[in-house]
Order: C-alpha cells, then sequence, then structure tokens
C-alpha cells in the first residue's frame, strides 16, 4: 500500500512506531535479527530480516526465543 500524504507517518500508524521504538537490529551467529531487551542480559528475538530462507529453519533463531548475546561475545 502507497499513501502519498504531507501527514506524517507516527500518526497514521502510530501502534506501528510505539512496537519498533523498542527494537534492536543485530547480527546474532551471523543472522540479521531485530530484538528487545527483556532487562539483564537476554534479549527476545523479535523477528528474523533476512534474505536466506535458512535462516527461518534454524530452531535457536526463531522469534519468541530468548537469547544471551553476552556469551557470544565471550567466545
Amino acid at each position: 500500500m502507497t499513501l502519498y500524504t504531507i501527514v506524517p507517518e507516527e500518526i497514521i500508524f502510530p501502534h506501528h512506531h510505539e512496537k519498533t521504538a523498542n527494537l534492536i537490529e543485530m547480527i546474532y551467529n551471523g543472522v540479521h535479527v531485530m530484538v528487545e531487551h527483556d532487562g539483564g542480559r537476554t534479549f527476545r528475538i523479535d523477528r528474523i530480516v533476512s534474505t536466506n530462507p535458512e535462516d527461518y529453519m534454524n530452531v535457536h533463531i526463531q522469534p519468541g526465543a530468548v537469547i544471551n548475546v553476552f556469551d557470544q561475545l565471550k567466545s
């Protein structure tokens, strides 16, 4: 859908911006994902942003999965 308007996107889609305001883009295990910080040392995967179909089949990187990115930094 294409909207040609001078009205800001935040007014047309207010809930979209509230949800994405808390998301962080990152590369986790070589896969581009968007995560939400759960507090402490964990993140929850919100969505996979990849063009590789195999990334969507990885059971460890699925939306809703809780990951600890700090363990990855130690390696």
